[in-house]
């Protein structure tokens, strides 16, 4: 299984664009209150669809399309350091201010896999333009080879041709990771493993400020309860003396658990941007997981027809019967290929959202301290 590890430090280079942190444009389903999970799945499909009207969107595309049609021009280190906003020098730089502890070492680990899941997604990208680069030949020979009539028959060198082109189709390797392979379900896991640990959090904050409001409410009930009976005892020219000194007692005392209530209320809010955001990333790699696991399989499924049609050699009734089927699942494998390279983008998307907001709030709290 993957360990859930912080990522590597990524390489420096003169040409990367200086970062800003986009505090504008975050998301609604992400920034709700806690406890309503239903709710964050419907918004899962809602934000993804905005998304595509975004320029975070559009600017996430021309990158990939970088890393699809001139790789090697580009590392993966210097891709994400434009990619993944916040990056990871600006995290670091604001968490290292912040307080040492467990809370603290979870909001490292949410952006740890944020970061992850996004080294991901440009691999998957990866895998997207290999196996368009296994198909490409293949496809091309297909759209030209006699196939819609069953009385059509093929040329010596169409048949040779598509044989070779078979043959070389069924030896590569499959480019996408196959099911329950240990990096998707790995980061599925750690993911999962994170919400966990945020959700039992959220609870104890919520019953520690519940706690710490009924004393505030306490404190105020007999702060009330010393005036009265002050009154009622009658000693009015002692009464003012009397109040003073109760409430010289009381107030200071009510201030200690308003006080903490309100350091843990911003500690809340953290707990809950952490966990909103690892519900819908957690999502959101099952969906992942889904269409990589159909891509992997379709590819599989060809091979096998391919080695068990072509096991007689050059017979141009099984080349013809095998190329009819492929050109058959190229359609559907095409429109695979696309759903998974929209939602690489729209992933990202989801993951700038979401460190975002969380930063956001670590970085509020920080700045009202000071």
């Amino acid at each position: 299984m993957l360990h859930c590890l912080r990522p590597s430090q990524p390489t420096s280079a003169d040409n990367l664009r200086s970062h800003r942190l986009p505090f504008q444009g975050i998301s609604s389903g992400i920034t709700s209150s806690s406890g309503s999970q239903a709710s964050t799945v419907l918004n899962v499909t809602n934000e993804y669809t905005s998304a595509l009207q975004t320029s975070s969107y559009s600017e996430i595309r021309v990158f990939l399309d970088i890393e699809t049609e001139r790789p090697g021009e580009i590392t993966q280190d210097q891709l994400l350091a434009q990619v993944l906003r916040p990056n990871r020098d600006f995290v670091e730089d604001i968490l290292q201010r912040a307080k040492p502890g467990f809370i603290t070492d979870l909001l490292w680990s949410f952006f740890d896999h944020s970061e992850n899941k996004a080294r991901l997604c440009l691999d998957l990208t990866q895998a997207i333009r290999r196996a368009h680069t296994l198909i490409a030949p293949l496809q091309d020979l297909l759209h030209v080879l006699p196939l819609d009539s069953e009385t059509s028959s093929l040329s010596a060198p169409q048949c040779n041709s598509a044989f070779d082109l078979l043959l070389k189709y069924e030896q590569l390797e499959n480019p996408f990771p196959s099911p329950g392979s240990r990096n998707v379900c790995g980061m599925r896991n750690c993911f999962s493993d994170l919400n966990t640990q945020l959700e039992s959090l959220i609870k104890k904050s919520n019953s520690r400020i519940h706690f710490f409001h009924t004393v505030i409410i306490g404190f105020a009930i007999g702060l009330i309860s010393i005036t009265i009976g002050v009154i009622v005892v009658g000693v009015i020219i002692a009464k003012h003396a009397f109040i003073a000194l109760a409430a010289a007692m009381v107030l200071p005392a009510a201030f200690i658990p308003s006080k903490m209530e309100k350091r843990e209320q911003y500690l809340l809010r953290q707990l809950d941007a952490a966990q909103r955001g690892t519900f819908v990333l957690h999502e959101d790699i099952i969906t992942i997981e889904r269409l990589v696991n159909h891509l992997y399989s379709d590819i599989e499924v060809n091979k096998r027809f391919i080695r068990n049609g072509l096991w007689r050699g050059k017979d141009m009734h099984s080349i013809m019967e095998v190329s009819r089927q492929l050109k058959r699942n190229n359609v559907y494998f095409q429109k695979q290929l696309t759903d998974l390279e929209e939602h690489l983008c729209l992933s990202f998307a989801a993951i700038n959202r979401a460190r975002s907001h969380l930063i956001q709030i670590i970085k509020l709290r920080q700045d009202d301290r000071s």
